[in-house]
């Protein structure tokens, strides 16, 4: 699949005036293959023909995530931009954006709600994606997160696992690709709230309709002992996952995990596909 330069592929701003229709899910992964598996099976087995399409970008895993993803990108299940190193996470959903601007100026349509989803994230309720666009609609807003204090800004932002956004107002040069760093979509948030678009609170885990593990790439980073990685010395005290402290979480993650290894038996891609496509 074709790379573009975040940098230079924006949202046509001619398409902002009408609501967004649809969905798009977006999704970086790093080594990180039974997460990302558990995604793309969560997104058919709870939302289904609500998603238009799912992309993934693959940031030079070696774990068998390209293999996987590209056996469920030839089953049409996504698309998926492998890139040949890791370019981290901030960069690689810039990528998406960029790609998927780039196909809607090809093929001018209905612009798609896109969802930038962890790949460490599992949707876990039938009315995730519509209960969330519809809150972002009686809202009047473009830009869909679940608030939390960030104690080292000392301010309140949107988290980065969980982003709901009308490209339109989103992806614009003013406001430019998302950055590489620690919180880069919490640094995206920001800046594109600093640009006019409206945010809104969405309870996407405290209600449980996704969960999301958390630290999942630096449990990769320090399992496969990558001290090239410069988040290498943070992953050795930051690698347990967290569930974002809610409540039963963890015991619900349990119960998908269970069906997903009953459908997808050692993470069979075959199982995988034939999961996939029976929703």
């Amino acid at each position: 699949m074709n790379q573009f330069d975040p940098t230079s592929v924006w949202w046509p701003q001619t398409t902002s005036t009408e609501p967004p229709s649809g969905l798009v899910i977006a999704s970086a992964n790093y080594n990180t293959k039974p997460l990302i598996a558990r995604l793309l099976w969560s997104v058919y087995r709870f939302l289904g023909s609500e998603v238009r399409s799912v992309l993934i970008v693959d940031n030079g895993s070696t774990d068998g995530s390209v293999e996987l993803l590209q056996a469920a990108a030839d089953a049409g299940l996504c698309a998926l931009i492998a890139n040949q190193q890791n370019r981290h996470h901030g960069p690689a959903l810039s990528q998406a954006l960029a790609h998927l601007a780039a196909a809607y100026q090809s093929q001018p349509g209905p612009r798609p709600w896109i969802w930038l989803l962890d790949s460490d994230c599992i949707i876990a309720r039938a009315d995730a994606a519509n209960r969330a666009i519809a809150a972002a609609h009686a809202a009047h807003a473009s830009l869909l997160g679940e608030a939390y204090w960030n104690r080292w800004n000392d301010e309140q932002r949107l988290a980065g696992y969980s982003l709901l956004l009308d490209p339109a107002h989103a992806w614009r040069a003013e406001i430019g690709p998302i950055p590489d760093g620690g919180d880069p979509i919490g640094d995206f948030a920001q800046t594109c709230q600093a640009q006019g678009v409206q945010p809104h609170s969405f309870p996407f885990t405290q209600d449980g309709y996704l969960i999301h593990l958390g630290r999942s790439t630096l449990a990769a980073v320090r399992e496969r002992a990558e001290t090239s990685n410069p988040l290498y010395e943070w992953a050795q005290s930051h690698y347990e996952p967290h569930f974002q402290l809610v409540a039963d979480a963890q015991a619900r993650y349990a119960e998908l995990v269970d069906e997903f290894d009953q459908q997808v038996p050692n993470l069979s891609i075959d199982a995988l596909i034939r999961a996939c496509r029976q929703r």
